[in-house]
């Protein structure tokens, strides 16, 4: 075989290599918070159940942000600014949630794993057993929210420190693989094993204690 055939045949294989990985990269959902991109009605918004407000999303240009309080003396409670949504649908199985958020200083955005939600007592959605992976200021926070003996309990079940800069961009993703979160965002990453996550999960977005800018989700498999 001559030299230029050989060439030839490794970029081809290269290239079979290449669409191979591309197509195997599934699109479960992708959508853009800018004006009039986005479904809000393919969503729930939810509540923490530890947190009596329900929050809403301010719709901007290009994004939306956690509706917060004009009261300065309000604008950095976790319980006039909490906002939670998630997708309607379930995913189940292995996938990567990313999203693109905006912190704004102080503030504390970040994507929700939940197993289930429900009604409350006022006929509002609110989570069951839920992760919320959150970037701030500091690095990431990763919260377990649970029931035990018929009380709302949470605590933290992972986290990671160094500096992220208020007001820039920043790609949140959580890559699920069986019983494990591998959580990245700006080069660090962190991992946790939780035996008894289950198969589907509900995933969405949140934005608290301060404004927050959400600019896209995307899941993939």
């Amino acid at each position: 075989m001559t030299r230029t055939w050989k060439k030839l045949l490794c970029c081809a294989v290269l290239f079979v290599g290449v669409s191979a990985a591309a197509i195997g990269a599934e699109t479960l959902l992708s959508v853009s918070f800018a004006q009039g991109a986005w479904d809000p009605s393919a969503w729930v918004l939810a509540k923490n159940p530890t947190v009596p407000h329900l929050g809403k999303w301010a719709q901007r240009d290009i994004c939306v942000g956690n509706e917060t309080t004009a009261d300065p003396a309000k604008k950095s409670s976790l319980n006039d600014t909490l906002t939670t949504m998630v997708y309607g649908k379930p995913f189940a199985g292995d996938c990567t949630v990313a999203a693109t958020f905006e912190i704004g200083a102080g503030a504390a955005p970040g994507i929700v794993v939940a197993q289930d939600w429900a009604p409350d007592g006022e006929g509002r959605p609110q989570y069951g057993e839920f992760y919320e992976v959150i970037i701030y200021e500091k690095g990431i926070n990763l919260w377990h929210h649970f029931a035990r003996d018929g009380k709302r309990l949470y605590e933290l079940s992972a986290y990671s420190t160094f500096p992220l800069k208020p007001d820039t961009r920043y790609t949140l993703r959580v890559q699920r693989k069986k019983q494990t979160l591998d959580i990245s965002v700006d080069g660090h990453q962190i991992g946790l094993l939780i035996p008894s996550l289950p198969n589907e999960l509900y995933l969405g977005c949140e934005g608290c204690e301060g404004v927050c800018r959400l600019y896209d989700f995307a899941v993939t498999r």
